[in-house]
């Protein structure tokens, strides 16, 4: 199946396995699940657990970044 995802405003489409999980796509684009949320491309975001699968609906990859 295939996603449009964003990336700091990069979109790219993904294919990925039917029933992937947001934590199939983290793996695939090679990214540190602790440093992004999932989130649906939508008006109203609604953010995706890495377990949960992902949506037929276009996805937003947000990063963030923490310290002190």
């Amino acid at each position: 199946m295939e996603w449009q995802v964003t990336i700091d405003d990069n979109i790219q489409s993904v294919d990925l396995p039917e029933g992937a999980t947001a934590s199939n796509l983290v793996e695939y684009l090679k990214l540190h699940p602790d440093s992004l949320l999932v989130v649906t491309d939508e008006e109203k975001m609604i953010p995706i657990p890495l377990i949960s699968k992902l949506p037929d609906k276009p996805i937003r990859i947000i990063l963030v970044a923490s310290g002190g």
